[in-house]
């Protein structure tokens, strides 16, 4: 059954892939898939194509300035690129004739005795023997040009020209997916950043407990074995903070590396999660992933790989090349004499025989080749889909999930007020108070880890949907 399916989507694939615009994803599985997607959340319809300027964070932006000016995997990217831009003006260049312009001069000497002057002494008198020299030039020019009778030299071209478009499309989505990743890490950097400052806190409780245990035990009130948990408590405190500590700074020097700087901890990085996230409109056109950079990539190694497998089989034809040389061979005074000039001209052909089976197996892969990439382009389309909706779905969660926490912020702040006030009215100990701290901050933990979840869930959503929206 699977196999059926799959030789369908080749079947529809291969009528639809004539042209180079982009295929319709409803013409490939349009029983699956929805006519749009609907989102839940409240959403403006304000977004720029810049989506990240929509977190309203002018550190962040200044930060992704320098990371696409300055990182290396994406210049690593752009190189790949100008490689693919030649390998096309390559496979067009085997289209025209092939000119070339051939000089050369030599000059001998000869003698009678027919060996080298050197040897002479030894064979009498040299006098005898009578020594000559030969000067000799020449200047051609020859050309070649092969008959694209069969179009297999157009298809190499087009398929040239398609793996370049591939490659540019792909640099585009790796700028995109490299961009976003960067964004990531920079809210990484403020979670961190806010657990750390949440560590510090609950390490100054847990001092303040230890200081109080410790005068206690030093008056007798308490026993040793109250006095060494408080020191415990301080200990993992500590623990605790140097950890989180530790996270921070490698992201920070995570960060440096992204924009080609010295991985030191000089990055400025705001100290809260924005207010602001990049919206999503309420209502989304299924066919929305047709601008995603990367489908528009592998549908165009798809029609690349088409094209190399027409190509493969016009090699099985005879070749067919006009050849032409027209030169002159004397001393350098009589070059541009047309009495000493030769030229030729004619028409080569060139039928495989025998070569081993190389050309058939070439054609073979060639042709697996082309399913492949007929394949791959199905398994990202379907993928696409995959994505959106997942992402769709989480974005929902991590949304509803943030209120959720910030519900337990507020209750577990109210826990903390009115266990200070008890305490300090002499209703509470000084432990429920450390302990009611310590539950606020665990709670802000969560809170600052679910913002940065949520804030990633939108991130994924705008990258599976190929970017952000602009709207008049």
């Amino acid at each position: 059954m699977i196999k059926n399916i799959i030789r369908l989507l080749c079947l529809i694939l291969i009528a639809g892939c004539a042209s180079q615009k982009a295929i319709k994803p409803d013409s490939i599985i349009s029983e699956q898939i929805p006519n749009q997607w609907q989102s839940d959340l409240p959403v403006q319809l304000n977004v720029s194509e810049i989506w990240w300027n929509e977190f309203q964070d002018e550190n962040l932006n200044q930060f992704l300035s320098i990371f696409l000016e300055e990182n290396i995997n994406l210049e690593q990217a752009m190189l790949n690129t100008r490689i693919a831009k030649q390998g096309a003006v390559l496979s067009t260049a085997n289209l025209a004739p092939s000119v070339g312009i051939g000089a050369s001069g030599t000059e001998s000497e000869q003698n009678t005795a027919g060996f080298p002057p050197i040897f002479t002494s030894f064979f009498g008198n040299s006098d005898e023997i009578t020594t000559f020299t030969q000067e000799n030039y020449s200047l051609s020019l020859n050309a070649q040009w092969e008959i694209d009778l069969w179009g297999k030299l157009r298809q190499g071209r087009l398929a040239g020209k398609r793996q370049y478009l591939s490659s540019k499309y792909n640099y585009t989505y790796i700028q995109f997916s490299l961009t976003a990743e960067a964004t990531k890490l920079y809210f990484s950097i403020i979670e961190s950043k806010q657990l750390v400052e949440n560590a510090k806190q609950k390490y100054n409780n847990a001092k303040i407990i230890h200081d109080l245990y410790s005068e206690r035990y030093k008056t007798g009130i308490i026993k040793s074995n109250f006095f060494q948990q408080s020191e415990m408590i301080l200990n993992n405190a500590q623990s605790d903070l140097d950890n989180k500590t530790s996270v921070l700074n490698g992201l920070i020097r995570q960060g440096k590396v992204l924009i080609r700087e010295y991985p030191d901890l000089t990055l400025v990085i705001s100290d809260d999660f924005p207010k602001h996230l990049p919206s999503i409109p309420t209502v989304l056109p299924a066919d929305i992933i047709k601008r995603r950079p990367d489908l528009i990539a592998s549908q165009y190694n798809m029609l690349a790989a088409k094209a190399l497998n027409k190509q493969a089989m016009r090699s099985l034809y005879p070749t067919f090349s006009l050849v032409g040389a027209s030169g002159a061979s004397s001393n350098v005074q009589d070059l541009l004499n047309k009495d000493y000039s030769v030229w030729s001209a004619g028409l080569n052909l060139l039928a495989p025989v025998f070569n081993g089976g190389k050309l058939i197996a070439s054609k073979k892969i060639a042709k697996s080749q082309k399913e492949i990439a007929m394949l791959q382009f199905v398994n990202d389309l379907l993928n696409a889909y995959k994505e959106v909706e997942s992402g769709l779905q989480f974005d929902n969660t991590a949304f509803s999930s943030l209120n959720l926490v910030e519900e337990n912020v507020k209750i577990a702040e109210s826990i903390y007020n009115t266990t200070l006030n008890e305490f300090y009215e002499g209703i509470a100990s000084a432990e429920d108070v450390i302990n009611a701290n310590n539950m606020l901050f665990d709670t802000k933990n969560i809170l600052a880890t679910t913002e940065k979840i949520r804030i990633e869930q939108r991130i994924n959503l705008i990258l599976s949907l190929g970017g952000g929206f602009a709207y008049e």
